[in-house]
């Protein structure tokens, strides 16, 4: 989901390209000419149509950035999140789920607006839309979103933030970065409802999820990506910022040391990609991609592997 990371509007977009086993998972920071472009560049996804027509499969969800302004949701006024809501329809997959049967999967959608933690962001938002009013009403909404997918479809769960469950520490993959001693910020609600779906014998090889930042609060890196002992991985695709001016007009920058001399002059941007390539429902790659987008060219500048299959 383009997630605009100015104080954040937290929108998890995932783009699915028809008849591909290829997932794009960017986050924040979208322009729509440069990162069509760079899109167009991964070979390995074959995105039909730029985002300006939405031609192509995409699951979004929304975040705790994206509902700051709606104590007033329950008076019928068009806010800000109905705005939003609306734009995307059954695109945004909280409490939902989208089937792509071209690619024989299902996205399931966690809590929408969530911000983490152990409680409940939003509540009343929560309880007018979606009749959900605590944890346990969330975790199977969650469950029934999943529940009807068709048999012969793997789960991809799409949240904001990631499940409780994933470790503590400072820099585990939900692990609260801002506290001394850490915490898991993860959310409970999706980790019980993953844990019951599995009793179903449900196949979810993939979870992925945002909001909590790759870079820590204190310096550092967070670790991204998390193997589950029953093979679901987890992957957090908030790569922040995700976009970076190769002269510092803005933002983080790449020296001039740090680029190829024929881009060295040229404006332009670098921009982050989360790529997972599933074949036969099974997470075969998931790599962190920077995509050069300049006037003049657009290459594949760096692509980091977080997970192959052997």
């Amino acid at each position: 989901m383009m997630v605009v990371f100015t104080c954040a509007v937290l929108k998890h977009p995932l783009f699915l390209p028809p008849e591909s086993s290829s997932l794009l998972l960017p986050h924040d920071d979208w322009d729509l000419k440069e990162d069509s472009n760079a899109l167009h560049l991964l070979q390995n996804v074959e995105l039909v149509r730029t985002i300006s027509n939405l031609d192509f499969p995409k699951a979004a969800i929304l975040g705790n950035h994206d509902c700051w302004g709606t104590y007033d949701f329950q008076q019928k006024k068009e806010t800000l999140v109905q705005l939003q809501l609306e734009a995307l329809g059954k695109q945004h997959v909280g409490y939902s789920r989208l089937d792509m049967p071209v690619l024989k999967l299902s996205v399931v959608g966690g809590r929408p607006f969530s911000s983490g933690g152990d409680k409940i962001f939003r509540p009343k938002l929560l309880s007018q839309r979606y009749g959900v009013r605590n944890l346990e009403e969330s975790k199977k909404k969650i469950i029934n979103a999943a529940l009807g997918a068709p048999d012969d479809h793997s789960l991809v769960f799409l949240a904001h933030n990631g499940p409780s469950g994933l470790g503590s520490k400072i820099d585990d993959i939900c692990g609260k970065d801002w506290v001394l001693g850490g915490g898991d910020h993860g959310d409970s609600d999706l980790a019980q409802a993953l844990l019951e779906l599995r009793t179903k014998q449900l196949p979810i090889p993939l979870v992925v999820f945002g909001h909590m930042h790759k870079g820590l609060a204190y310096g550092g890196l967070r670790k991204m990506i998390v193997v589950g002992a029953d093979g679901t991985i987890y992957l957090n695709g908030a790569i922040v910022p995700r976009v970076k001016n190769l002269h510092g007009r803005a933002g983080s920058s790449k020296t001039n040391n740090e680029l190829l001399p024929e881009v060295r002059n040229e404006d332009g941007t670098l921009r982050a990609f989360s790529v997972v390539d599933i074949e036969k429902g099974r997470v075969e790659k998931i790599s962190e991609t920077w995509v050069l987008v300049t006037s003049k060219r657009t290459a594949l500048e760096q692509e980091n592997i977080l997970f192959q299959r052997p």
